[in-house]
C-alpha cells in the first residue's frame, strides 16, 4: 500500500511538472509546425472570374501586386481633395467590417476622405436607397457589394452616369462593363475556397456518405454562386459521396430552418458545405437542436467564426482575406482617380484554414493578433 501511494504521489508530481513543460512547448507564433506552414501557403489563382461584357469567358484574374504607386502619384492623390462613400450589403459580420477597415486605412494614406458607410442589412431595396443617398453626396468614388446584382443594376448605372467611379467587391451588377461603367471588381478566389473546404469534408468522411450544400438563393450573386460550383466540383471527385441537395436562403439567419429541413428529410446526412461562415453558424445551431452530429465546412474567417474552428464545430474553412481585398479596392480606386488603367478583376488567393493553422490564419486575415478567447478555445492545439 505504501509503495502504491509513493507511485501515485510520484505520478501526480510528474503530471504537475508536465503542465508548464507543455505550456513552454506551445510557442505560437515562433514555433509553427511544418504541416501548419504548408496550409498557410497561398494556392495558385483561378485564371478567370465573373463573365462581364467584353469578357465572355470571364475577366482575367490579376494579382493585387500589380497595384503600385510612385511618390509623385501619392502626392497627386493627397492634393486632389477626393472623397469616397462605402455602400455595404451588411455590417453584421467580420467580413464587411474587415473590408471597410482595409478600404479606410488605405484611403487615408492617399488623403481620400470617407464621407459615409451604409448598412443595408441584406435588403436590396434598402441598399438601392442607400446608394441613391450616397450619389446625392457626390463622392469621387463609391465602393459597394450589390446584394442583388440583377434588380439593383439600374441604381448602379445611375451612379455611374453621375460621373462617380464605382469599385465593386465580389460581384458586378448585371450588364455593367469594366473600364466603362465601373473601375474594377476585387474578389477572393471563391471557387478554390469552396473546393478546398468541400474536399476536406469529403476526405473526413473517407470519401463516402451523404452531404448537403447550403447557399444563397441568388445564383447571379457571382461570388457565392461560384462557391457552389467549387463545392460540387470537389464532391464530384468522390464516387462514394452523395449530395442530398442544395438548400438555399435569402438571408443568413434562414440557414437554420433550411438545415433543419434537410437533416429531417435525410437522416443519413453527415456533412454540409455552407457558402460562408455566418449561415454556417446557424447550421451548427440547427444540428445541435436536432441532436445530430454533422461535419461542417465553409468559407470566410473572422474572430467570431474562428471560435467555431477552435471548438471543432467547423472542420475547415476556405478563407477570404477581406482586409487585403479592401486594400486592393482602395488602390484600384486611387489608380482610377489618377486616370490610370486598372485590371478588370483583382483576385486574392485562397487561405486554407484548419484548427492546426487557425491562429496564424486569423492573424493573416485580420492583421491583428488573435483574441484571447480564440487562443483559449484552441487549448494549445492551434498554431
Amino acid at each position: 500500500m505504501r509503495l502504491y501511494k509513493k507511485l501515485a504521489s510520484a505520478a501526480a508530481m510528474l503530471a504537475l511538472m508536465s503542465v508548464p513543460a507543455l505550456a513552454q512547448s506551445y510557442s505560437w507564433p515562433n514555433n509553427i509546425p511544418p504541416d501548419a506552414k504548408a496550409l498557410l501557403a497561398p494556392l495558385p489563382l483561378t485564371p478567370t472570374g465573373q463573365v462581364v461584357p467584353g469578357f465572355p469567358k470571364g475577366a482575367p484574374a490579376s494579382s493585387p501586386d500589380v497595384l503600385q504607386f510612385t511618390p509623385d502619384q501619392i502626392a497627386k492623390l493627397k492634393a486632389g481633395n477626393f472623397t469616397a462613400g462605402i455602400v455595404m450589403h451588411t455590417m453584421a459580420a467580420g467580413w464587411p467590417l474587415l473590408q471597410v477597415q482595409g478600404i479606410k486605412q488605405t484611403l487615408a494614406g492617399f488623403g481620400i476622405k470617407v464621407v459615409a458607410v451604409t448598412d443595408a442589412k441584406f435588403q436590396p431595396g434598402t441598399q438601392i436607397g442607400d446608394l441613391e443617398e450616397m450619389v446625392a453626396r457626390k463622392p469621387s468614388v463609391i465602393f459597394s457589394i450589390p446584394i442583388d446584382p440583377k434588380s439593383e443594376a439600374a441604381a448602379y448605372e445611375k451612379a455611374a452616369a453621375a460621373g462617380i467611379k464605382l469599385v465593386f467587391m465580389d460581384n458586378v451588377p448585371v450588364g455593367m462593363a469594366p473600364g466603362k461603367d465601373y473601375v474594377s471588381v476585387t474578389a477572393s478566389d471563391n471557387e478554390k475556397n469552396a473546393y478546398f473546404a468541400a474536399k476536406q469534408l469529403a476526405d473526413s468522411m473517407g470519401g463516402k456518405g451523404e452531404v448537403g450544400v447550403i447557399t444563397l438563393v441568388y445564383d447571379y450573386y457571382y461570388s457565392v454562386y461560384v462557391r457552389k460550383v467549387g463545392a460540387l466540383k470537389a464532391f464530384a471527385e468522390y464516387p462514394g459521396i452523395k449530395v442530398d441537395g442544395v438548400g438555399t436562403f435569402a438571408s443568413p439567419e434562414a440557414a437554420y430552418s433550411v438545415a433543419t429541413a434537410m437533416m429531417t428529410a435525410h437522416p443519413k446526412l453527415k456533412g454540409f458545405f455552407v457558402a460562408w461562415d455566418t449561415p454556417a453558424e446557424q447550421v451548427v445551431a440547427a444540428a445541435e437542436t436536432l441532436g445530430r452530429h454533422v461535419t461542417i465546412t465553409t468559407n470566410d474567417l473572422a474572430p467570431d467564426s474562428a471560435l467555431f474552428v477552435a471548438r471543432g464545430q467547423f472542420l475547415a474553412v476556405g478563407a477570404q482575406r477581406p482586409f487585403d481585398q479592401g486594400v486592393a479596392e482602395a488602390k484600384s480606386a486611387a489608380m482610377a482617380l489618377l486616370g490610370e488603367k486598372v485590371p478588370p478583376y483583382i483576385e486574392v488567393p485562397t487561405l486554407r484554414v484548419k484548427k492546426l493553422d487557425l491562429l496564424s490564419a486569423l492573424q493573416i486575415v485580420t492583421h491583428e493578433p488573435p483574441p484571447h478567447n480564440v487562443i483559449a478555445a484552441c487549448a494549445g492545439k492551434c498554431f
